[in-house]
């Protein structure tokens, strides 16, 4: 009996080993000035995500070497200025796009949320922004992203895309380069698993 009992935590071992390890290094690249803040509660650092098409400018993420299949994820939050003359209800579109290898699209993410009166954002949030013009700028919503990614080493960039508001039967576009639309946050980097997939929470 001791021996079938020794079998099979033998035959776990590896088992746990490779739980243990799952969780992969990265390194975040992304300019200084794209830290929008921490979670009080939380400690996660928030990122602001502009429209651009260049890598360097987005949320610039380097991905250690592997050799297995992996999988990276991050939540996306809208990025909304709640200011005393903000009008509810409002419906908020916010589409970003990861690239990897330079321009190459893994693929385009949206987050859909409708904002009401005394909604706010899960946690308080620590800016590094002091700037008046940054005093009602909050995350809103949030959509756990998870991509499944080849073996190798590989840099990927989190870039915004566009952001419509409606209210009633008026849209609002914003696609302007430059402009910081998106919050994104939690950044996981683990080997892949079966049945992972590409998903949006």
């Amino acid at each position: 009996m001791l021996a079938v009992v020794m079998s099979i935590l033998m035959l776990l071992a590896p088992f746990a080993q490779e739980q243990k390890n799952a969780t992969l290094a990265f390194d975040n690249r992304s300019a200084e000035s794209r830290l929008f803040g921490k979670g009080v509660t939380s400690g996660l650092e928030f990122y602001d995500v502009p429209i651009t098409r260049q890598p360097n400018s987005g949320i610039l993420i380097k991905l250690d070497y592997t050799r297995r299949n992996t999988t990276f994820s991050f939540d996306l939050h809208h990025r909304l200025s709640l200011d005393p003359s903000f009008v509810y209800p409002a419906e908020i579109i916010t589409n970003v796009e990861v690239l990897s290898g330079g321009t190459t699209s893994i693929g385009t993410f949206t987050i859909v949320d409708t904002i009401k009166q005394g909604d706010a954002f899960e946690e308080a949030i620590d800016k590094v922004s002091k700037a008046d013009v940054d005093r009602y700028v909050t995350p809103f919503g949030k959509k756990t992203v998870t991509m499944k990614l080849g073996s190798g080493s590989q840099s990927i960039s989190i870039v915004g895309h566009s952001v419509i508001i409606t209210r009633g039967t008026k849209n609002t576009r914003i696609d302007t380069p430059g402009q910081r639309i998106a919050i994104v946050s939690n950044f996981k980097f683990q080997e892949d698993r079966p049945g992972t997939l590409l998903t949006v929470d």
